[in-house]
């Protein structure tokens, strides 16, 4: 029965993987949730042939690790969704980071989308901060990401003169790295600086602007839609550990 339990399980992943990868551009969460489906399956399917090769007792070390390994996976997830979800700003920053993500041809995603909004009702209770739109282009897109982002902005209202773009980007790193860069050249003395983001990215994207130098950084989060939950947390619960490992 937990067999065919597994392979349920798996096949229901690997199938919203899939759909995943249809509605939106494929990056290392979806290649996860489609790549755990499979794995699922495969130990499903296979699951007395993997115990009879393995033996009883080294069968049994293997099930304790992968519930040990889950457990914690949870658990860190849980932490960075807690993180996420509490917003430290107090509207006075006098800048405003926005972190690129994906764009389909020229068209901002979803996610991205939530995260400009929230970067234009930051702009309508704090319309003299700079906002910093920051992402170069990636594959499935057709301009940078910080170029779609300021279309958005610009059509929102928010005032063009105010928008600085950053499109060298490729990673969350290089977004925080090359948006300090150009903030030094507008501000003289030390400044205070919002991150905006998905909820799932703030904890990381927050640590990684404090190494990256910013001295006053605070925080506000975007929302997700529901099924795009899985890929992100997983994707970022193994960004997190890998920030924590190798810096």
């Amino acid at each position: 029965m937990k067999s065919v339990i597994i392979t349920f399980a798996g096949m229901v992943f690997t199938l919203y993987g899939l759909a995943l990868f249809a509605v939106s551009n494929l990056n290392l969460g979806v290649m996860l949730v489609i790549a755990f489906g499979i794995a699922a399956i495969f130990i499903g399917l296979f699951c007395s042939k993997i115990k009879k090769l393995m033996g009883i007792r080294l069968f049994g070390i293997f099930k304790t690790v992968l519930i040990v390994l889950l457990c914690a996976e949870g658990v860190l997830t849980a932490f960075i969704a807690a993180y996420g979800f509490s917003d430290n700003s107090d509207y006075k920053e006098q800048a405003v980071i926005v972190l690129g993500a994906g764009v389909r041809g020229d068209r901002v995603s979803m996610p991205l989308r939530m995260r400009l909004d929230k970067a234009v009702d930051y702009h309508s209770k704090n319309p003299q901060a700079l906002i910093v739109v920051t992402g170069g282009r990636g594959l499935q897109e057709t301009v940078t990401e910080a170029s779609a982002m300021e279309k958005h902005l610009v059509q929102n209202g928010v005032d063009k003169s105010i928008i600085l773009k950053e499109e060298k980007a490729t990673s969350t790193r290089e977004n925080l790295f090359f948006s300090k860069e150009i903030l030094d050249e507008q501000f003289k003395d030390d400044y205070s600086v919002v991150v905006i983001t998905n909820n799932f990215h703030v904890f990381r994207s927050t640590v990684m602007a404090k190494k990256t130098g910013f001295k006053d950084v605070t925080h506000i989060h975007a929302g997700l839609q529901w099924y795009n939950l899985a890929p992100c947390f997983i994707r970022e619960s193994l960004a997190v550990l890998k920030m924590f490992v190798f810096g």
